[in-house]
């Protein structure tokens, strides 16, 4: 009895040392946290981004950083993606760990000529989560992924690394994980929209001194392969109208004399039958006033609110004629629920004449409350 009671407690104790021989320490490692990619001259050129995650544990800890977190860039190229990133890990001074990577960064040239080389790289690393945010860039990637953020707080805590609370209290413009969006690629109807990220100085100050803010530009337009072009973001005003992650949106009207704030609208594509698809747009929403400085009624703000929605998705409209692409994503829904009334060719066949009626209905629901 007393052999067999020794011999569990000494298999115990083999399975917890066997445990523990493979587990390796947070600071023999490089978390990588950001992979960036361009093409120029035949060769891509990768550049990875690490954080000092004891940094970070020292922020989600409570504890005030006193100096900036510090990040390293690395940069290499190749003939291949694969080539770069292995020259990266031969010069690496602790082994390269990907498991952390949450967020790929694009350049125009990848975008346009390579971007299925990034979706095989990407689908064949299977340290590489589909769960990532993805973006474009019309600058330096080296730059975009050296943002600075608030208070010295680490670049996780940027829209490069955590758009979701930015968008949440403020709405601008879709951001979506790099599954949603290349789940578009294949597509043979609408458009996938990149979003675009770029270095903004100067607005913000930090102690006199200007930070680089990574801030939002604009998107990427690709559809059924081909690239459409890049897109600013005020022309993409419109696509907010149409997104279930939009939960606050400010507006101001009569010369910013009026702040209200729209709360998850919701809207319903009609498709109406004939030749080829048309389409009503109906806009549903509730309202809040935040700022009424003249005292305007809530039928005259209301009035104007609805006049202001339905200008901007006819911007969005007028930009999708102009580079012949679906900006808004209409012709998803003829295509996957009227798809035996017509074929591909007739529901691609969209232009901003397609759109028949813009109906926007929101209700102002109360004034502004002061503090007493």
């Amino acid at each position: 009895m007393m052999k067999y009671i020794f011999l569990s407690i000494l298999s115990c104790l083999l399975l917890v040392v066997t445990g523990c021989t493979g587990a390796k320490e947070i600071q023999n490692e490089t978390y990588i946290t950001a992979i960036g990619f361009d093409y120029s001259k035949g060769q891509y050129t990768v550049y990875l981004q690490a954080l000092n995650f004891s940094n970070i544990a020292k922020q989600e800890g409570g504890s005030g950083l006193q100096q900036a977190s510090p990040i390293l860039i690395g940069q290499a190229t190749g003939k291949s993606i694969q080539a770069a990133i292995s020259k990266l890990e031969q010069h690496a001074a602790l082994p390269l760990y990907y498991g952390h990577v949450n967020t790929f960064v694009l350049s125009k040239n990848v975008i346009e000529k390579h971007l299925a080389s990034v979706i095989e790289f990407i689908g064949q690393n299977s340290f590489l989560r589909y769960n990532c945010w993805l973006y474009g860039t019309n600058g330096d990637i080296k730059k975009v992924l050296s943002a600075e953020s608030f208070f010295n707080y680490p670049s996780i805590y940027t829209v490069l690394h955590s758009p979701s609370p930015l968008l949440k209290e403020n709405y601008s413009m879709q951001i979506e994980k790099y599954n949603r969006i290349i789940s578009k690629y294949n597509q043979s109807v609408g458009t996938l929209i990149i979003p675009t990220i770029d270095i903004r100085k100067k607005i913000f100050l930090q102690d006199e001194k200007p930070i680089n803010i990574a801030a939002l530009t604009g998107g990427f337009v690709v559809a059924q392969h081909q690239f459409k072009g890049w897109v600013k973001k005020h022309d993409l005003i419109g696509l907010k109208w149409f997104s279930e992650k939009a939960a606050r949106i400010p507006i101001s009207l009569f010369n910013e004399r009026v702040s209200v704030e729209i709360i998850k609208p919701k809207s319903t594509i009609k498709v109406i039958s004939g030749p080829k698809p048309a389409y009503d747009l109906i806009i549903k929403a509730n309202a809040y006033i935040n700022q009424n400085v003249d005292n305007l009624s809530v039928s005259n703000i209301e009035k104007e609110l609805a006049q202001k929605v339905r200008n901007e998705i006819l911007i969005s409209l007028e930009r999708s004629n102009q580079i012949n692409a679906d900006l808004l994503n209409i012709t998803e829904i003829p295509y996957r629920y009227h798809h035996k009334k017509w074929d591909i060719n007739v529901i691609n066949n969209i232009n901003k004449n397609s759109v028949k009626h813009i109906n926007v209905k929101i209700k102002v629901q109360q004034n502004i409350n002061y503090k007493r």
